[in-house]
């Protein structure tokens, strides 16, 4: 069995899950201690091999819902405050081919960041929870970080666009002139 994982998803899906899971480790160090000594006990050499594809298939799946919430909860947030149309990134990657893959490349930088920004939310509350201060104080250094972040990535994003479709504009009017 041949197993294909796109790059951006093993960067914006898969790395996010295993970040948490293992903050959560570290987080709940004596509750996972437990449950390994209870894995271990069964004995069998199989199981770790059954609980280590496990903990890359709820890693993946973990980093998904982060992924879905970041467009969720973020990007509307975003979208209000940069007045963003999803349709005029569409109409300015259809201009020509170099457009297209700077608006990806742009706009995966902008999911990944977006993606961040949800998993250091999660990663501050659970702090909170645990009452682990330094770590808390780790977490929103990076969270102010990510969302200066994205709003760099907005600003590039939105002139992009706005660059590419004043040139597909230019563009037709020199069709209908000539």
């Amino acid at each position: 069995m041949e197993i294909k994982v796109p790059f951006y998803n093993v960067v914006n899906i898969f790395l996010p899950g295993l970040v948490l899971i293992g903050s959560c480790v570290l987080l709940f160090l004596d509750e996972v201690e437990a449950l390994v000594i209870k894995i271990t006990d069964i004995g069998s050499a199989g199981l770790e091999v059954l609980v280590t594809v496990s903990l890359f298939a709820i890693a993946y799946e973990v980093g998904y819902i982060l992924f879905r919430l970041g467009s969720v909860l973020v990007e509307p947030i975003h979208k209000k405050a940069f007045k963003w149309e999803y349709s005029d990134f569409i109409k300015a990657g259809k201009t020509n081919e170099k457009a297209y893959d700077k608006l990806e490349m742009l706009s995966r930088e902008y999911g990944f960041a977006r993606t961040q920004i949800i998993l250091f939310i999660v990663l501050v509350v659970l702090t909170i929870i645990q009452s682990q201060w330094w770590f808390v104080g780790i977490c929103i250094i990076c969270l102010g970080l990510l969302v200066l972040t994205i709003i760099g990535h907005m600003k590039r994003l939105q002139d992009a666009v706005a660059h590419y479709l004043t040139i597909d504009v230019t563009k037709s009017e020199g069709d209908d002139n000539g």
